[in-house]
C-alpha cells in the first residue's frame, strides 16, 4: 500500500526544492531514489522510515545501557544490529523505555524519513526540539524534503549537488564509508536515468525506460572502469559494441561470467541493482 496522496511528494515539491538549492530537478529525484528508494513511510503505515543508530544512543547516554541492552546501545556502528522496517520502531521504543521514558536521546539516535536525517540534527534543519522535528517528519514527505534542503545548506553541500560532484556529496552526506556502498556511483547513475526521463517528458516523447536504464549502465561502467577503458562510453542510451565490450571487461574484473549482458549480478556489482541500500553510519 503506497503512502497516502496527501503525504506523498508532488512534482511541485521537487521543483521547489530544486529552485531552493539551484539544481536540476533530476538531482533531487536522484538523491530521493538512492536514499530511500523513493519513499518516506513504511508501506501501509503512517510511520516514517527510520534507522535506529545504537552507537549514537551510546554516545548520548554515556554508554550506561551497553551491558544490559546490547541491541540498542553499543560503542561503534554495527550494521548487524538493524532489524529494518517496523523492527526499527521496536528498537526505538525499547530505547525510550529504558531511559526512564524520556524520549529525546532515543529520538535523536534515529534517522528519519526519505533522506535519513538524524534526529540530533533537528536544530540544523530548523526545529527547536527533536520532538517537533519527529512530528514534522511523520506529517509528510514534503516536510522530509524540506529538512533535506535545510541540511544540505547547513552542511555546505549545495555546491557539490550543483556540480553533480557525487563523490564529495556522498562523503559529506553519508560519511567516509560511502565508497564501499557505491553511493557515488548510485547517485551518478540515478541522476543520468532521471535526466533522460525528464528530457523525454519535456520534449513530449513517450517514456523510454530501456534507454534511461542503458544510460545509467553506461555512466556506471565509465565510473567503475576508469582508465581501464580505452575511451569513455558515450552516455547516449544506445547499447552497441563498445558498451558490450565494457560490460564484459567489468564482468571479468569482478569475477563474473563475461557475457556482455547487463544481468542482475552485473547490475548489483555496479550498484544498479534493486536490492535495498545497505545501512551505513549516517552523517546527515
Amino acid at each position: 500500500m503506497p503512502t497516502s496522496p496527501d503525504r506523498s511528494l508532488t512534482e511541485a515539491d521537487y521543483q521547489s526544492a530544486a529552485r531552493d538549492l539551484g539544481v536540476d530537478v533530476a538531482v533531487i529525484r536522484a538523491v530521493t531514489a538512492v536514499e530511500a528508494r523513493g519513499r518516506g513511510f513504511i508501506d501501509g503505515t503512517d510511520l516514517p522510515l527510520i534507522l535506529f543508530e545504537g552507537h549514537h544512543f551510546h554516545r548520548l547516554t554515556g554508554g550506561r545501557y551497553d551491558r544490559d541492552f546490547p541491541g540498542i546501545s553499543y560503542p561503534r556502528w554495527d550494521k548487524s544490529k538493524y532489524k529494518g522496517g517496523r523492527g526499527e520502531y521496536d528498537r526505538l521504543r525499547q530505547a525510550i523505555k529504558v531511559h526512564d521514558s524520556k524520549p529525546e536521546p532515543a529520538l535523536m539516535s534515529a534517522s528519519w524519513g526519505m533522506f535519513q536525517i538524524m534526529g540530533f540534527n533537528h536544530a540544523k534543519v530548523g526545529y527547536g526540539s527533536v520532538v517537533d522535528f519527529v512530528n514534522a517528519m511523520a506529517e509528510s514527505e514534503r516536510n522530509q524534503l524540506q529538512a533535506f534542503v535545510a541540511f544540505v545548506r547547513a552542511a555546505g553541500l549545495a555546491d557539490e549537488l550543483k556540480r553533480q560532484d557525487w563523490a564529495n556529496f556522498a562523503r559529506g552526506y553519508n560519511g567516509p564509508g560511502y565508497k564501499a556502498n557505491k553511493y557515488d556511483a548510485k547517485l551518478a547513475a540515478a541522476f543520468a536515468r532521471e535526466r533522460v526521463r525528464r528530457q523525454d517528458d519535456m520534449a513530449g516523447l513517450a517514456p523510454e525506460p530501456e534507454r534511461a536504464e542503458a544510460v545509467a549502465l553506461q555512466v556506471a561502467l565509465n565510473a567503475a572502469l576508469g582508465d581501464a577503458l580505452p575511451e569513455k562510453l558515450a552516455t547516449d542510451g544506445w547499447v552497441g559494441e563498445k558498451t558490450i565490450f565494457a560490460t564484459r571487461l567489468f564482468q571479468r574484473q569482478v569475477g563474473l561470467r563475461d557475457t556482455g549482458e547487463a544481468d542482475a549480478a552485473t547490475l548489483a556489482a555496479l550498484g544498479l541493482g534493486v536490492e535495498p541500500t545497505v545501512p551505513q553510519q549516517k552523517v546527515a
